[in-house]
């Protein structure tokens, strides 16, 4: 008698286990996000809510998105062409690639460095993310003309 009610417990532990891995302390769930792909720079730019040119100057924090772990940046902002990075130093996190397995980064993280770059952002759960993983940052140097063109409604308060 004892036999088949240790069976059972046993059973239904393992049924416990197996039928919720979420149920389990630090689990997550990761999303497989299908990216974009912006044929000219110009879609980039009208696609983006933040727009800047800046120099990424360290990795500050992480916060999570579609289950991945996304790194904050802070951002040393040498012109703003598009939105309004609000009050303080600019904060961007580099939007993770997703559909890798839980590696956020399988090819490095696009802001790391201190390179100048032109950075395309959006604003998601309270933070500003690269549009793309592939597309949100490109090193832009010095002398380098914009490769898209501004206009007055699509520029910041401060531009105007």
């Amino acid at each position: 008698m004892r036999r088949p009610v240790q069976l059972g417990l046993v059973g239904w532990i393992l049924c416990l286990l197996m039928a919720g891995c979420g149920l389990l302390p630090g689990s997550t769930t990761e999303t497989c996000v299908d990216w974009i792909r912006f044929e000219t720079a110009q879609e980039q730019f009208r696609q983006a809510t933040l727009v800047v040119i800046g120099t990424p100057q360290g990795t500050e924090s992480e916060t999570r998105i579609y289950g991945y772990t996304a790194h904050i940046h802070v951002v040393e902002v040498a012109d703003v062409l598009k939105g309004d990075p609000g009050p303080g130093p600019l904060r961007i996190a580099s939007m993770p690639v997703t559909c890798t397995g839980g590696v956020s980064y399988p090819e490095g993280d696009p802001l790391d460095g201190r390179r100048r770059m032109l950075i395309y952002a959006t604003e998601q759960d309270g933070y500003w993310f690269t549009v793309t993983p592939a597309q949100g940052a490109v090193p832009f140097d010095v002398g380098t003309p914009l490769p898209f063109e501004t206009s007055p409604t699509e520029t910041s308060p401060a531009q105007k």
